[in-house]
């Protein structure tokens, strides 16, 4: 059977989970998943004995047993034990926070990560958030006695629980919360396989989640039949006795198939169909109903082309009950009709991580996905003996990891699950196996260049915890990852260039080969150095809250003295991108070179070496400046990469230029001095030469004929100004170049300038103002030839307003030191960088665009999309618990000192949870003026209350200020 059957099938792209693992360990992710799924060794247990402490307090006297119950647990984290930063969460928010929201928060975020989906690109409309949950646990908040604040509201029952994820990723499309007892997840799963076949939204975020700390509930359950006395669950098996109840969050990544396969996705399978109906009459409430459950199956098949024959694999609901299992097992019998020598194959996940309950459903359909995407069947926990009323049908319960049944067909791999609910809710799921990869890996277009990687988090400690796991995968040795081999170098850039943008902190990594890639990886995961290394750079700015805008970027090109030969020769023999930019500057100034040799052919080399280098950043890593400058012959290669000129003008007008100062040169030259620019002025005069360039505070260039300039140096040398001449400098911005301007005039009449088409600010080195591009005409540029450059000038006009990169594309980097005075001279928040490397010449563009994207400027991808790579599991750092007992440290203080320590201890409690930065002279600021809406208010009260041992209801009245609250404190706590 083809895909093509069913056009609009749900793609499954990426897998969270949070699981009970063996040795009370929580599995996480698919990779621990499916090795657990393999071993067959069961998560069963009992509640933690802390746990079990609190929930037996809630119980009646006579339930209460010192004994835990059993259970398959996993981990809850503390109340507000979150790591609030990488959600974006103000403190008001992330203190509200139930465990279970934590939780589906770090889940979700593992889900995309194993999808590749960047959490930035899921704002808005077309992303849809569906949760299948049954427990009352968040419920709890309500509960007889119970003393809920408004705040409380935002941890308050079911449909509050995925509402941090879509804050988080500013999701607006459907935001579901279903409630089916145990069939939930997969009825959520339904409805989001059923929006985006209707193209109601783009990506689809299924979650089922289940906790049981509710002791009442257990107890409820366990008066019965239901629960197993012995604390195994054992699946359609001869001494099966019932369930144990588990613990977990199970989320799945949905895309549209067709879009999914064209974006290269890693498809862990196709989610074909679902259906969903009811049990009808059944004999009773929670009994289970063959019929209903047969007709519902029929239905998944009802499409043209589907035949139950062509299922593997069925995942069953297999709760282990006797009712249960004998019901579910004459439905699918009697559906499928399969001959004895073709038994079934009918699994259950149930003896494995316990009954989830509201997500048992979905985390059946993900162990079937797994199963699909490795083509092997894995045993089922628990179960050693068919029941003997199981025995005469024809299916078969795997009690050893296998490989998937050939048919010797060109079908997919296809498995189907099954999840009922107590209350009589069904659902069913049909999965295909996706196709294998087309690629294995992504290109890497650009022969020779070195692979950059990008990495991003939103905090140094996250950003050094991603390295960490980079540096793992390109071991090879990953044990959190048994199913990953050594990833390519250039799949490792594809899979970070997808992220690039999740967080102000950043770094990159410039590598040739694995192992350089791996060593850098470490040290920025040990905050060590390294040459590979660009960064770690944090971003300036509060977190959660709006950051500055990144830098202004400038590209700012040199004039003489800005080419180096063996560099360029270097470059374009081990980088063909350079190599084919080149070429083709060459060939738009061939038409008008001339003669080769001498100062003219150096100025065009210096030229088209420019544009090459201008042109492999924007091609390879869409590199683009806000504004770009040039000194003296730099201006034409500025004009041409802002898209005033275009290539065959520049070329003209280079050449043009060129060979006039050519002509000029034997007339005179050029003298660098060190000196500031009001003896500069009286020294030119008194030598009768001109000032050509004004760089730097006090770097001046002077310009003239032979016999001025040696008066000149001969000056300098006396007052014992440090001092240079310019080998091979014509006589550039002085009147020793007047004869030859009509010539140039009359060489560029026709040239056609015109506005930047991507609005590429171009500076003028003589005025140093902006000037639009149509301005740049033939008398310009006659004028920019003979009128001094304003460099200093110009710097200042660049980097006067805000903060800026300046990055110089030459060759041979010539305004890097005049630039550096400047900056220091007038106190500028400026950048600067080059692009040469004299270690390695393939490094110098590479690091210009890594210490760009570490400056968050846009990096785009140079590598095809492929398939997300397999990493362990992310670390989270868990918050500073919201407040300690601040009484106890307090209370000893007496006079400035209390007064002092409570002003600092309300400060910091305000700082925690507004969105602006908070410092001492905001005191008697308004908490409002401080961005601090009345949940935060409310927030700040429970927080500061929560230091005292007795806490009164509320602070005596008091203004909402910084130092009010200071001495309503002081009140409260007495002498």
């Amino acid at each position: 059977m083809s895909h093509t059957l069913i056009p609009r099938a749900a793609a499954a792209v990426g897998i969270g989970l949070r699981l009970p693992g063996p040795a009370g360990a929580d599995v996480r992710g698919p990779a621990q998943a499916w090795a657990h799924l393999l071993s067959g060794t069961p998560a069963l247990g009992r509640y933690p004995q802390e746990r079990w402490s609190a929930m037996r307090e809630r119980l009646h006297p006579e339930d209460r047993t010192d004994r835990p119950w059993p259970v398959a647990p996993i981990a809850l984290p503390a109340p507000g034990e979150i790591d609030k930063d990488a959600f974006g969460l103000r403190g008001s928010e992330a203190a509200q926070l139930s465990p279970t929201q934590i939780l589906i928060l770090e889940v979700v975020a593992e889900a995309l990560e194993d999808a590749g989906i960047a959490p930035s690109c899921l704002a808005g409309p077309r992303t849809g958030i569906y949760v299948g949950n049954a427990s009352p646990d968040e419920a709890d908040t309500f509960a007889d006695g119970a003393r809920p604040r408004l705040a409380d509201l935002a941890a308050g029952g079911m449909g509050m629980l995925a509402t941090p994820v879509a804050r988080w990723l500013d999701a607006q499309g459907p935001l579901v919360t279903l409630d089916t007892t145990c069939s939930s997840s997969l009825y959520a799963l339904h409805d989001a396989r059923r929006d985006l076949a209707e193209g109601r939204v783009d990506t689809a975020i299924v979650i089922g989640t289940n906790t049981a700390a509710n002791p009442v509930v257990h107890r409820a359950f366990g008066d019965g039949t239901a629960l197993s006395p012995t604390g195994v669950c054992r699946p359609f098996d001869a001494a099966a006795d019932g369930y144990v109840r588990g613990e977990g969050v199970a989320v799945l990544v949905l895309r549209a198939y067709k879009q999914a396969r064209a974006d290269r996705d890693r498809l862990y399978g196709v989610v074909a169909r679902t259906v969903v109906g009811g049990d009808g009459r059944s004999p009773g409430t929670g009994m289970p109903s063959t019929p209903a459950q047969a007709e519902l199956l029929r239905q998944l098949f009802d499409h043209p082309g589907l035949d139950p024959a062509t299922v593997d694999l069925h995942m069953g609901h297999g709760t282990a009950t006797a009712a249960g299992d004998l019901a579910e097992t004459k439905a699918v019998c009697e559906v499928y009709n399969r001959p004895d020598w073709d038994p079934l194959l009918l699994g259950s996940v149930k003896g494995l991580w316990g009954h989830g309950e509201g997500a048992a459903g979905l985390t059946g359909v993900i162990a079937a996905l797994l199963s699909l995407y490795h083509r092997r069947i894995p045993p089922t926990a628990g179960h050693q003996s068919p029941h003997p009323k199981l025995d005469a049908y024809p299916l078969q319960v795997p009690v050893a990891a296998s490989p998937w049944p050939d048919r010797g067909v060109p079908s997919p791999a296809r498995a189907a699950v099954g999840s009922f609910g107590f209350s009589g809710a069904l659902g069913f799921a049909l999965l295909d196996a996706a196709p294998r990869p087309r690629s294995s890996g992504p290109a890497q277009p650009h022969t020779g260049a070195l692979t950059l990687i990008p990495l991003a988090a939103h905090s140094g400690p996250a950003l050094s915890a991603s390295a960490r796991r980079l540096a793992l995968a390109l071991t090879g040795q990953d044990a959190k990852r048994p199913t990953a081999g050594v990833p390519q170098l250039a799949r490792v850039a594809a899979h970070q260039e997808h992220r690039a943008d999740d967080g102000p902190h950043r770094a990159a990594v410039l590598a040739a080969n694995r192992e350089e890639a791996r060593r850098a990886l470490s040290a920025l995961g040990q905050g060590s150095p390294d040459a590979a290394l660009v960064g770690p750079v944090s971003a300036p700015g509060r977190v959660p809250g709006p950051l500055p805008a990144p830098p202004r970027s400038v590209w700012v090109f040199g004039g003489h003295g800005a080419y180096d030969a063996e560099a360029v020769r270097a470059l374009a023999a081990c980088d063909m991108g350079f190599a084919d930019h080149l070429d083709r500057v060459q060939a738009a100034l061939a038409p008008y070179r001339g003669a080769q040799g001498g100062l003219a052919a150096l100025q065009q080399d210096t030229f088209a070496a420019q544009v090459a280098m201008a042109g492999v950043l924007q091609e390879r890593w869409g590199q683009a400046p806000d504004a770009v400058a040039g000194h003296s012959l730099g201006a034409v290669a500025a004009a041409h990469v802002a898209g005033v000129l275009s290539l065959s003008d520049a070329a003209r007008l280079v050449c043009a230029r060129s060979q006039v100062l050519e002509r000029a040169l034997p007339a005179g030259g050029m003298v660098a001095a060190q000196v500031d620019h009001a003896a500069a002025r009286e020294i030119a005069q008194e030598a009768g030469v001109e000032i050509a360039c004004l760089n730097a505070p006090a770097r001046v260039v002077f310009s003239g004929r032979h016999a001025p300039l040696a008066r000149l140096e001969a000056a300098l040398e006396a007052a014992q100004v440090r001092h240079r001449r310019l080998e091979g400098a014509p006589p550039a911005h002085s009147a020793a170049v007047d004869t030859h301007l009509d010539e140039l005039a009359s060489a560029l009449r026709g040239l056609r300038p015109r506005s930047s088409p991507t609005g590429v600010e171009y500076l003028c080195s003589v005025s140093a103002t902006r000037v639009d591009g149509t301005e740049l005409g033939a008398p310009y540029w006659v004028r920019q030839l003979r009128e001094p450059v304003e460099w200093e000038r110009t710097v200042l006009c660049v980097a006067s307003t805000r903060r800026t990169l300046v990055l110089e594309v030459s060759p041979q980097p010539v305004l890097e030191v005049p630039t550096a005075e400047t900056r220091a001279r007038h106190h500028l928040d400026l950048r600067l960088h080059t692009v040469r490397d004299r270690a390695d010449p393939r490094a110098g563009l590479a690091r210009a665009a890594a210490v760009a994207y570490t400056h968050r400027l846009p990096l785009e991808r140079s590598h095809r999309r492929a398939a997300p790579l397999e990493l362990g599991p992310l670390s989270w750092r868990p918050a500073p618990a919201a407040s300690d007992r601040w009484a106890e440290r307090i209370r000893p203080l007496t006079g400035p000192d209390r007064h002092r320590a409570l002003l600092d201890l309300a400060q910091g409690a305000v700082a925690d949870l507004a969105p602006v930065p908070v410092a001492a002279e905001d005191h008697h600021t308004h908490l409002a003026d401080l961005g601090m809406n009345s949940m935060d208010v409310l927030t700040l009260r429970t927080s500061l209350l929560r230091g005292l041992h007795q806490p009164p209801a509320d602070l005596p009245e008091h203004e909402p200020t910084i130092a009010s609250i200071a001495r309503a404190l002081d009140t409260v706590l007495g002498p």
